[in-house]
């Protein structure tokens, strides 16, 4: 679906009832031959006419306009831009009006995918740091309205440069997918999974009721990442350690969470790995 142009001219009574403009006739549509003739409420539906109403109450006023447009044609989803240019006659009097709709399907797919790309891990699909740093900056603010707590748990996959250097780093890449797999069949749907380098993953609970809820889900997650996983046709073990911060008690601002869930871990890797911790150390100052 290419651009388009039509022409639609007021008539008289049209102007006299102003802006139902939707009783107007289409001139001429290089878009569809059959659409000449017809009226533009007829061609739209009323309810997508109603929604156009505004743009063209404002080109009958004299102004140029230009929005945007989703549309379903044929089964499939596309964006439309549409520009509305009203015509004068010699007295500076609106006659009728231009339309120019583009399909820009396309540019808003490519829009929408380099979006996703600048907030996504390319390997796994799950949110980057600076996703991250934006889901926990809300999670904070929903706790502090609400007067609540949200928790950060930092994990790091146990012996995860042996895997790879042994099978590879196309093994590897496919544990650490696995892996973000399980992290987010794991939690809720309101919580987000980040990987943020390496074998490193970040998880920000939206809302828990405490520390024991927190540590709960961390001991869930270093059970459910336990369980061997067929990789490239082999039964591959791998483990992971966790470490918990919670809002407000270890820290008031991202920043300050993240460190304090990093201390944690590092406390879960000196206790033999496999294992989680809650932090428990004075709050770390804010950065």
């Amino acid at each position: 679906m290419g651009s388009f142009l039509f022409s639609a001219a007021t008539e008289r009574d049209v102007e006299r009832a102003a802006p139902d403009f939707g009783a107007a006739r289409l001139l001429i549509s290089y878009f569809d031959a059959q659409a000449a003739g017809r009226r533009i409420k007829e061609l739209l539906g009323n309810d997508e006419y109603e929604k156009r109403r505004p743009y063209i109450e404002a080109a009958l006023r004299g102004e140029h306009v230009t929005f945007e447009r989703p549309l379903s044609l044929n089964g499939r989803d596309r964006h439309l831009q549409i520009d509305y240019v009203p015509e004068f006659d010699c007295s500076r009097r609106v006659v009728g009006i231009l339309a120019l709709t583009q399909d820009i399907t396309a540019r808003k797919q490519k829009e929408a995918r380099l979006e996703s790309e600048a907030l996504h891990d390319s390997l796994t699909g799950l949110a980057n740091r600076q996703l991250l740093a934006d889901r926990i900056s809300l999670a904070i603010a929903h706790a502090r309205r609400n007067r609540s707590a949200m928790a950060v748990l930092y994990l790091d996959l146990d012996g995860f440069k042996e895997i790879n250097d042994t099978l590879g780093h196309d093994a590897g890449d496919s544990l650490l997918k696995r892996v973000g797999e399980r992290l987010v069949a794991a939690v809720r749907e309101v919580d987000t999974v980040a990987r943020v380098g390496g074998d490193e993953f970040v998880i920000a609970l939206w809302q828990v009721g405490g520390a024991g809820d927190a540590a709960r889900v961390a001991s869930k997650l270093v059970k459910a990442v336990s369980k061997p996983c067929d990789i490239a046709g082999r039964a591959v073990k791998i483990t992971i350690s966790a470490g918990v911060g919670m809002y407000p008690a270890h820290g008031k601002d991202a920043a300050t969470l993240l460190r304090s869930a990093d201390r944690a871990l590092h406390a879960a890797k000196r206790v033999g790995k496999n294992a989680y911790r809650v932090f428990d150390g004075a709050p770390l100052a804010s950065a």
